[in-house]
């Protein structure tokens, strides 16, 4: 048997399923999931969960977890939902078994963490800001206003934020303009800034179980966000890169030091160097592993089969 966590839309988790000739279960972040038992009074240890499409299905001989995002959901209300959480992992995180990627609420590190020893391991990173004073925010882009400018980006990996009043994207990357400088306040809620790094071109990396998978993606319109052209097919290529060893090496280390043994990260090419950007544990897949041919998901699933 082989439990897969995942969101609930993801062409990459159909594509390794395609590959399965095995039991398996997915559990999606809607899905409603039941535990109907967990017996551990004799020998013969059982645990027994129920879901939206399978009834009983019996989870002691799991010999496999895919963490890609998702959650499991009684579909009962916060407490319920934490009941179930901390059970499921009671008996699924201290199997030996093997465990390919993260859940999201395990990932316990932020943006400057993986930054931060991202430099540590030698790699280049933008120089960057984190501040909620408008004066100390002028002097930064003061400094890099006759460069490239700064960006902002989030901190945390939500998305959205809410008031009383709007629902707020943090999803995407922008430019700090003199116009936005002019409408912020003196004091505001602390951000995350950075010099514009234009890049000759971007990579994405794919980090399995100690491969790497890197393609390059031009770009040929000027965007601070590459995630807004690529439904633009005429304005960006992807193509399979090889990056210095000295990098992956570098990368490696970063990704072990958080415990990931999956992943994406994103980095920049510029004038002869290599700029670290962030670390995402449950990574975009497809729109790289297609064009480039990686068929990484046959590669998963082998390794979700075979246990290792």
């Amino acid at each position: 048997m082989i439990m897969i966590y995942s969101k609930d839309v993801d062409d990459f988790v159909n594509d390794v399923i395609d590959y399965l000739d095995t039991n398996f279960i997915r559990i999606g972040e809607s899905d409603k999931t039941n535990i109907v038992s967990m017996n551990f009074s004799d020998e013969n240890n059982s645990y027994i969960i129920t879901n939206d499409y399978l009834e009983n299905i019996e989870l002691e001989n799991i010999k496999s977890v895919w963490f890609n995002g998702g959650c499991i959901n009684s579909g009962n209300g916060d407490y319920e939902n934490k009941c179930h959480e901390i059970l499921n992992d009671a008996f699924i995180l201290q199997k030996n078994i093997t465990k390919i990627g993260k859940r999201i609420v395990d990932f316990e590190t932020n943006r400057l963490d993986i930054m931060l020893e991202a430099k540590r391991q030698g790699l280049k990173i933008p120089h960057t800001l984190i501040t909620g004073n408008k004066k100390k925010l002028q002097n930064f882009y003061d400094t890099y206003s006759k460069k490239n400018g700064i960006i902002s980006k989030r901190i945390l990996d939500s998305f959205y934020y809410s008031d009383d009043s709007f629902v707020y994207n943090f999803n995407l990357t922008f430019l700090i303009t003199p116009e936005i400088l002019s409408k912020t306040l003196d004091d505001f809620t602390i951000s995350f800034f950075q010099e514009r790094i234009i890049a000759d071109f971007e990579i994405r990396v794919i980090y399995m179980d100690g491969s790497f998978y890197s393609a390059a993606i031009h770009v040929f319109k000027d965007t601070t966000d590459i995630r807004t052209i690529f439904t633009e097919i005429d304005k960006s290529r992807i193509i399979p890169f090889k990056l210095p060893e000295i990098i992956e090496e570098q990368l490696e280390k970063v990704f072990k030091k958080f415990n990931l043994n999956y992943g994406s990260a994103d980095l920049m090419y510029c004038d002869g160097d290599y700029y670290f950007l962030e670390i995402n544990p449950t990574g975009q897949i497809s729109f790289i592993n297609n064009p480039c041919n990686y068929n990484i998901e046959n590669k998963l699933s082998q390794i979700l089969k075979n246990g290792k």
